[in-house]
């Protein structure tokens, strides 16, 4: 017998009896004072079975439910892909490859290498970004198990040879500083694990961090015993914030760190700022001591 639910005004309702203790609904008769006696007409008996196969379906919808959850989080699976360069086939380091219109992405290995995860099957579409080259989009269908992606990149010479000859004048006031200094280009950077580039600087060149004992700012680092609150600089402009502002940068958003006199003075470059260097042919500021 099945259970009536939300039964119209002209149907059968239930109704207490004048000893208050006789529940009579449809053909289910229930004596609550002879419970264990036993139930008229076996309505008792059918009442819970109907009880128990309500549970069980109920049971077997939220198992349904799980099971597709389960199943949606499997299909998901990792793009792994190669940016290279369009002449030469080489990979590209440090190349952004992420979704498109999504912040959701991965930078290329020393191979010029990707891996993507969570991604779902279906139609694909991702922006790659490399300094030197034109930015590009790619579209295609992928699927769990797909051979690997290749994504060749045209070279803009002009700015390329640019990006050459800047960092050669770099190099060339490294090497004329009459300090010991560190370099780090865009390949360590963009290849680095460390949680943000004042932590970089930190394991990198060998130079530990402390308190500054009530000097400006909140960081400084310990050289030869001493403690010293470095100058900082991010794109040849000096920073009241020192060493704390290199936190908001994480290490693969930089094209390169230098770092003098042990940490005494440290020096920051973005890509955006290599670009124009570049495009212009720039000469890096005379170092101030």
């Amino acid at each position: 017998m099945g259970v009536a639910i939300g039964k119209g005004p002209d149907e059968l309702q239930p109704e207490l009896s004048r000893d208050g203790m006789t529940l009579i609904s449809g053909e289910t008769m229930i004596n609550t004072r002879n419970t264990l006696g036993g139930v008229r007409s076996g309505g008792l008996r059918s009442t819970l079975f109907g009880l128990l196969m309500a549970i069980a379906a109920i049971g077997l919808l939220f198992s349904g439910l799980s099971g597709q959850e389960h199943g949606e989080e499997e299909i998901s699976f990792e793009v792994t892909g190669q940016v290279v360069d369009a002449e030469s086939g080489a990979g590209l380091v440090g190349a952004w490859v992420g979704l498109h219109e999504t912040e959701w992405g991965a930078l290329t290995d020393d191979d010029g290498r990707f891996r993507i995860p969570d991604v779902t099957p279906g139609t694909l579409e991702l922006e790659i970004e490399q300094l030197g080259y034109e930015t590009r989009s790619w579209k295609g269908t992928v699927a769990n198990g797909d051979a690997l992606i290749v994504i060749d990149l045209e070279a803009k010479p002009v700015l390329l040879e640019g990006l050459k000859v800047v960092s050669d004048r770099f190099r060339s006031r490294r090497n004329a500083a009459a300090t010991s200094v560190y370099a780090f280009e865009r390949d360590d950077l963009a290849t680095s694990t460390a949680r943000d580039a004042l932590e970089f600087v930190e394991y990198r060149a060998v130079a530990p961090m402390t308190s500054c004992n009530g000097n400006r700012g909140d960081r400084c680092l310990v050289v030869r015993g001493r403690v010293v609150e470095p100058v900082v600089y991010v794109d040849e402009m000096p920073l009241l914030g020192g060493l704390a502002y290199l936190e908001t940068f994480r290490p693969w958003e930089l094209h390169m760190i230098e770092v003098y006199a042990g940490g005494r003075h440290i020096r920051a470059y973005t890509p955006r700022f290599m670009e124009r260097a570049a495009e212009r042919r720039l000469a890096p500021l005379a170092l101030p001591f």
